[in-house]
């Protein structure tokens, strides 16, 4: 199975909370058989986010976990309809969010996949498809980015 597939992407979600977002993620990841419990895999976002906060900046945020309840190493990206107020680094709301979900036993795959992500923040082509491309445009940078 791959990280990522059209189904785990949603460019229409429209929560008005960071918390509606974490509730959101986490059942989509349960009914796309990613994980096996979404009250756990939404406890695990909500306690990396007390840590700091998942705001990368333009916009976007990165949410992550490392959980048992998640079956696979899934990759779960949405733009919300409105803006979301994230504590970024920036302090700019957020409307794009990258969701990493991994086993908890794979820290390897965990850093290597935001590891990824977060260089390729830096290219405003990667971030422009992200905001504003299609859902098969979006997966198929997805997917070549965290192959490589």
């Amino acid at each position: 199975m791959p990280m990522i597939d059209k189904n785990l992407i949603n460019l229409e979600v429209n929560v008005s909370t960071q918390k509606e977002m974490f509730h959101y993620l986490a059942d989509l990841a349960f009914q796309e058989g990613r994980a096996k419990d979404s009250a756990a895999i939404e406890q695990g976002l909500n306690e990396r986010e007390a840590e700091s906060t998942t705001g990368f900046g333009k916009h976007i945020a990165i949410p992550h976990t490392k959980n048992s309840a998640v079956k696979e190493p899934t990759v779960i990206m949405v733009r919300n309809q409105q803006s979301l107020e994230w504590n970024s680094l920036d302090g700019q709301p957020v409307e794009t969010i990258i969701n990493l979900l991994v086993p908890d036993d794979q820290s390897d795959t965990h850093l290597k996949m935001l590891a990824k992500l977060s260089r390729q923040m830096m290219h405003a082509d990667f971030t422009d498809v992200l905001k504003t491309g299609t859902k098969e445009e979006i997966l198929t940078m997805l997917t070549k980015v965290l192959s490589d």
